[in-house]
Parts: structure tokens; sequence; C-alpha cells
């Protein structure tokens, strides 16, 4: 077996470690953090360096890489946010979406922009009564008029609309009552976020990633070629995403953790109490071992479902796996460091506080750990299905 990466990866590494160090500094999270969404600076630098159309095939303006390219820098930049802005929804619900399942036509038209930093995505699925049972609670709407569509509905955190240029936004556009199952007659629709009809109202969240928010669609207009995919069959082609959402969902968990260690181990090197290092004591060596060892298992995680998926193998059990196992890795990860930080790890001049608070999320989203373990109970133990 061969774990390695490739060279071009290796440097794509490095190359993302060198950049977070130069232009990310804690400073300009402090600056995003203050006005609550991304540094236009280094979204502007990201594109340049190509990491916004890393996935995205050559014809449009990317590199083509795959989903191992996707997650290693996903890794590097997770400790970033809110800085590093919408990167994870742009690449994967604008560019892996519109690349699988756009027309030529919205290729043509959005991936190079997505590509060049001008076009920035938000996916916009959670109904108000439903979290993870999307379909059961599924109340937002659309049906034709004209030659176009009418879009009326609610939905709930929504993150990064309020930076996004689009919203993919789900929707029933054949009513339950027809259809044999729930999954059919599902929608999926790419929106102008500022369209007459949508308005949006801000959550405040213990997480800080900018902005979480309530998108409204008060009879939005569209026009027949806002749908991305084929009509009815929307659901189904979300989840030929999923994968990739819990691969780069554990990829983010996995460097919220590793930064939160670097920055403990450094802090322990460096701190003294009794008269030497506090990272002489043996307590905390022996949280900061195990952060490295968990660290490196979910690493390995990560990236095994990462390569599965750019082989085009089965991964679905891997990726569910490899989501929940490192979130659970980072929030404990997090935890210790702000340990190791002492009553300094809970001020907001430090970063250990802000690292566990955007671990914490990954425990629950894009999916929680208990639907996760639903899943790998049913799909890999083979039991019974529990809800």
């Amino acid at each position: 077996m061969d774990f390695d990466l490739t060279p071009e990866q290796h440097e794509l590494r490095h190359a993302v470690r060198a950049f977070m160090r130069a232009e990310c500094t804690h400073d300009v999270v402090r600056e995003s953090l203050a006005a609550g969404r991304r540094s236009e600076k280094l979204w502007r630098r990201m594109a340049e360096l190509g990491w916004l159309g890393v996935a995205i095939d050559e014809r449009y303006g990317g590199s083509g890489g795959t989903i191992v390219d996707m997650a290693l820098i996903i890794e590097g930049i997770a400790g970033g946010e809110p800085a590093t802005g919408p990167y994870f929804t742009t690449v994967c619900f604008g560019g892996k979406s519109v690349g699988f399942f756009g027309s030529e036509a919205q290729k043509k038209f959005f991936l190079p922009r997505i590509a060049s930093g001008d076009c920035a995505f938000a996916l916009s699925i959670t109904e108000p009564g439903g979290g993870t049972d999307v379909l059961g609670a599924m109340q937002t709407r659309a049906w034709r008029d004209g030659d176009g569509w009418v879009l009326r509905g609610a939905k709930v955190f929504t993150s990064a609309a309020q930076q996004a240029d689009y919203l993919v936004v789900v929707a029933r556009t054949t009513p339950r009552e027809q259809v044999a199952k729930a999954a059919r007659g599902i929608t999926l629709f790419i929106v102008p976020a500022r369209a007459p009809g949508v308005t949006m109202r801000k959550i405040d969240m213990l997480v800080p990633i900018g902005d979480t928010n309530a998108v409204f669609y008060d009879d939005v207009r569209l026009p027949a070629d806002a749908v991305l995919g084929e009509e009815g069959r929307g659901f189904y082609q979300l989840l030929a995403t999923l994968n990739n959402e819990r691969i780069l969902g554990g990829a983010t968990a996995l460097g919220l953790g590793t930064a939160a260690y670097e920055a403990a181990l450094a802090y322990a090197r460096e701190r003294t109490a009794f008269g030497k290092p506090i990272g002489q004591m043996q307590a905390i060596q022996h949280y900061l071992a195990g952060m490295a060892t968990e660290l490196d298992a979910a690493r390995l995680m990560v990236y095994r479902a990462a390569w599965l998926q750019s082989q085009g193998r089965p991964c679905g059990v891997e990726s569910t796996m490899a989501k929940m196992y490192a979130a659970d890795v980072a929030v404990r990860a997090c935890d210790r460091g702000i340990q190791i930080h002492g009553g300094m790890g809970l001020s907001e001049e430090c970063d250990a506080q802000r690292y566990w608070r955007l671990a914490r999320l990954w425990q629950i989203g894009p999916i929680t750990n208990e639907q996760c373990l639903n899943t790998i109970a049913e799909l890999h133990c083979e039991l019974p299905r529990s809800y």
C-alpha cells in the first residue's frame, strides 16, 4: 500500500502552509472576524494561485485536480476562517456541482468565474423545521410559470449567503403525493443571491464563520436555465456530491485540529511554570502526544476516502467514517489546546478558543455524527435502518 502524496501534492501542501503563515496572519483573521466576512485580498490571492479552480476542468479555466487536491487545500486553510471565506461551499457546490450536472452553457458561464474568484456559491438546503430530515421537512416549492419558474419558501443555516453571488437552492417541484418516493420531484436551482424576492437574516452563531443566514424566497422569478441538472432528480444529484462534502468536511476538521495542536505545541515550548517549560511536564506531553496520534489516524481516514473518490471507487462508508472521526478528533484536540493554554486559551486574543468553536460545527454539519453512525450501521454493519 502506498499512502504517499505525489510530488505535486507535496508541493501544494507546502505552498498552502507557507501562504497561511505569510498572508493569513492573526491580524488578518481578526479583521475578518470584526467585519463578518472574508478577506477580499486573500480570496483574490487564492484565485491567482489556482486554488479556487483546483478541481475545475482545464477547459473552463481550472487545473483539473482531484478531491485529494481539494482536501489538501481545505485542510491547510481551515484555521484561517473566516478570512479564507466560503471556499468550501464555492468549490464543492459551485465548482463540483456545476461541473457534474451543469449544462454546457452553465459550465462556460460559471466555472471560469469561480476559478478567477469572481463568483462565490452557497448551498441553501436546510428547512426551518427539518435539520437532517431534508425530505420530510421540505416546504420550499418551485413551479413553472410561462417560460420560467417561481420559487417560494425559506431556508436556515445557509452559510456564506451574504458573501455568495449565487445560491444553490433545493426545492420540491412535484408535489409529494404525486411521487412514489420522497426523493423524487426535487430540483436544484441556481439563484442569484440578490434576485428580487430573496431576503436574508443573519443568525448569530457561536461558530465564527463570517455569516450564517435564514434565507427567504418570496415568489422569486427564475429563467428556465436556472435549473441545475435534471428536473425532479435534484436530490439524487446532491447524493452524488455527498462524498465530496463529507471528505472536505473531514479535511476541514482535520485542519482545525492540526492548527490547535501546532499552536499548543508552540505554547508548551515557550511557556514556563515552576522554573521550566510546561512542555517538560508529563501531563502536557501526554496531551500533545495523544493529539498527534489521533490527528494522524484521522488524516489517514480522510485521505483514504479522498483517494478512493479520486479513483472512482465506492467510498460512501469511508467518507462518512472519516468526517465523523475527524470531527471528534478535532474537537478533542482543540479542547486540549485550550487546556494547555490555560486561562489564555479562553481569551479572544488567543486562537485556541476560535479553533474549538469552528471545530464544534463539524460534529453537527453537514450531517450530525449521530446520523453518520446511523449510516455506518446500515451500510457497513448491515443492520436494519433505524430512522
